[in-house]
């Protein structure tokens, strides 16, 4: 059993995540009476004479912390004129519609369903350009808050992210026996981000990808519930991933598809950024089935509505940070990511939904209409990933590797 844990462990993710397979900008317009401006104002000439700073999570102040909670309950709460859902669902509407999109333009028509924000080359880019209109919408409420980072090397980091002062504990109320491991807890979290003090996730929007079937409107945790019970991760990990020099072997090893070891072995599994979504999330494994099944038991290991979990945006500033500091090393610009060959959507001068002018569309869910539940698009508001190359150029920085990457790029 020990043996089959190991080698579900290197398995997990990259199961879980192959089977799942123009938001106009939030900018910095004040939200005041429940109104909300939405314009474009992406990569403007000299506009960000001042880069927000993105801090480690372990180095936030407790007024720090607060304003950070304050702004996302808010995000949660308004609802803009002529939608259905607050602000926060819509955001994670449109990760949902990232991983269902249907091309629906000349030379990409044949409609099958593509995967665009993971597993392929616009990982990185796409949630870059995704978590900065985030963190521009938390701006809008509070203009001082960044978003923080979760460094998964840091072992102080998980007893900060998980306190009832900052994002909710370990979910309660369910226990899961795993043979020769033990019993462990889990379930719906209780506190800040209970349903019962107004965390409710739209239940058309918390659905599991296989089965189509809502999971509810709790957000639900199963912390390093096993296998994915080992934290932190090993910096010899990360810094290994970081030394590839091909962005072909860079992007999967770090989103977790794959581990390269020091001879240039590539071992498939899940790890890193993936393996992060089991550990919060928890996965039950069924090994007597053949193959064996993995299921996803928590919000961030449902990857499509995963940022209905608020640390998910503190995992992908981390990945973001992570990719800032690659690129930092040598591997700036558009010679570090490829021009061609990939699926419509994952190359350099693509465009990227949903900040493509209506190119492609989302496959609506089972339990409703993903449209209906989505921000209107602009037209011009148009994204590829040779846009969003360097991140000081989207007003952003990251403090533990300020001056690396400030005088990089």
């Amino acid at each position: 059993m020990k043996l089959l844990l190991k080698s579900v462990k290197i398995l997990i993710y990259s199961v879980l995540l192959v089977t799942t397979s123009a938001l106009t900008v939030f900018a910095h317009d004040r939200l005041d009476n429940g109104q909300y401006k939405y314009h474009w104002n992406h990569n403007l000439p000299g506009q960000y004479a001042h880069l927000a700073v993105r801090k480690n999570v372990t180095d936030l102040t407790p007024a720090e912390k607060t304003a950070f909670v304050k702004a996302i309950k808010t995000l949660k709460t308004v609802i803009p004129p002529g939608s259905k859902v607050s602000i926060y669902d819509q955001f994670v509407a449109i990760h949902i519609g990232a991983t269902r999109l249907i091309h629906n333009h000349k030379g990409h028509s044949d409609g099958s369903i593509q995967e665009l924000a993971h597993e392929n080359a616009a990982f990185f880019p796409w949630h870059r350009e995704y978590i900065r209109r985030f963190e521009q919408a938390l701006q809008a409420v509070d203009p001082t808050v960044t978003l923080p980072y979760w460094d998964w090397t840091d072992a102080k980091a998980l007893d900060v992210i998980f306190n009832d002062d900052f994002l909710g504990s370990n979910g309660q109320g369910v226990t899961i026996q795993i043979p020769n491991q033990g019993n462990f807890t889990g379930g719906a979290v209780p506190g800040a981000f209970s349903a019962a003090n107004g965390w409710v996730m739209n239940p058309a929007l918390n659905i599991d990808p296989d089965t189509q079937i809502s999971l509810g409107t709790s957000l639900v945790r199963f912390l390093r519930l096993p296998p994915a019970s080992d934290y932190p991760v090993p910096k010899k990990d990360v810094e290994r991933a970081l030394r590839l020099n091909n962005y072909s072997l860079f992007r999967p090893a770090l989103e977790g598809f794959i581990s390269v070891d020091e001879q240039g072995k590539v071992t498939p599994g899940g790890f890193i950024h993936n393996y992060i979504h089991g550990l919060v999330g928890g996965v039950k494994i069924d090994a007597s089935a053949k193959p064996i099944k993995f299921k996803g038991l928590g919000t961030m290991s449902n990857i499509p509505s995963s940022p209905y979990d608020p640390v998910f945006w503190l995992h992908h500033a981390n990945a973001d940070r992570l990719w800032a500091e690659w690129q930092a090393n040598g591997h700036q610009g558009s010679d570090f990511y490829p021009a061609n060959g990939q699926p419509y959507g994952h190359n350099l001068k693509d465009l990227m939904w949903p900040w493509d002018g209506g190119m492609s569309t989302p496959k609506a869910t089972a339990l409703g209409d993903l449209l209906s539940l989505l921000p209107n698009f602009d037209s011009s508001d148009l994204v590829r990933p040779i846009d969003v190359l360097n991140h000081r150029e989207l007003g952003y920085t990251y403090k533990t590797s300020e001056k690396k990457l400030w005088h990089k790029f």
